[in-house]
């Protein structure tokens, strides 16, 4: 097995909703997903007595598989533009077949495809990414904010001014908060681990330059891996090679 580890940054406001049975009074319209975890006073999860109960948000590993999955579909061109895009699995015909297979490989695909050719087992195990403990040392300590509610409003296009019923709050976790990151990628038989690694490194990279979460197009969800070293045009020349090669 080969793991991928990093630290997530945010760089702007993240927004990945979770479910909440009641409206509150006064309270946000949207919130992010959250889990309650107990810990010392340094942060480091723990339980047992003298531990102290925090409510934090975490980013799942299943919306960073999806949207990695989606990043490199489309950057290795294997969404048809006529089709109805659904996801690259055994049956998909458009594009590389070097690269469909690639990425089946490597994320898997649903138990209802048809897996005659051996390749429905996914390689990437992506895990929930909870927020570093010096992150939650400081929460405690009343020093940073784990949350921000930022206002959002439709606009009448006649007036310029904002419909009525049209103002709501979202939830987000704020800039520079940093969640502990991993990615563990199983290795079978003839696997090129070295070719999966730099795949979900570029999957990173392309990540960067995108999205995470909801509202993206409005400025939320601008992530940063710290320590990723290597840049797309490198990973790419280094996929790209040991694909003529391989498969």
């Amino acid at each position: 097995m080969k793991v991928i580890t990093s630290k997530l940054k945010l760089v702007s406001g993240l927004h990945i909703g979770g479910g909440d049975d009641s409206m509150k009074i006064g309270g946000v319209d949207s919130p992010v997903i959250k889990r309650e975890v107990f810990c010392d006073n340094n942060g480091v999860i723990k339980f047992g007595e003298n531990m102290r109960k925090i409510t934090e948000p975490y980013i799942p590993g299943s919306s960073l598989k999806g949207k990695i999955r989606s990043l490199l579909e489309h950057y290795f061109r294997l969404i048809d533009p006529q089709g109805k895009g659904n996801v690259v699995d055994s049956k998909s015909n458009f594009g590389n077949s070097k690269k469909r297979d690639l990425i089946v490989k490597l994320f898997g695909e649903s138990a209802g495809n048809d897996t005659s050719n051996g390749i429905e087992i996914g390689r990437a195990i992506f895990r929930d990414s909870f927020i570093t403990s010096e992150i939650r040392k400081m929460i405690l300590e009343n020093k940073v904010e784990i949350s921000e509610e930022k206002a959002e409003n439709t606009i009448d296009r006649r007036t310029g001014t904002t419909i009525k019923g049209g103002l709501r709050f979202i939830e987000r976790v704020p800039s520079g908060v940093e969640f502990d990151f991993e990615v563990v990628i199983r290795s079978f038989e003839n696997d090129d681990m070295e070719l999966f690694e730099d795949t979900i490194k570029l999957g990173l990279r392309l990540l960067e330059l995108d999205t995470l979460g909801g509202s993206g197009s409005r400025g939320y969800g601008k992530v940063e891996f710290l320590d990723l070293n290597e840049k797309i045009d490198e990973l790419t020349k280094k996929v790209e090679a040991k694909l003529k090669w391989n498969f």
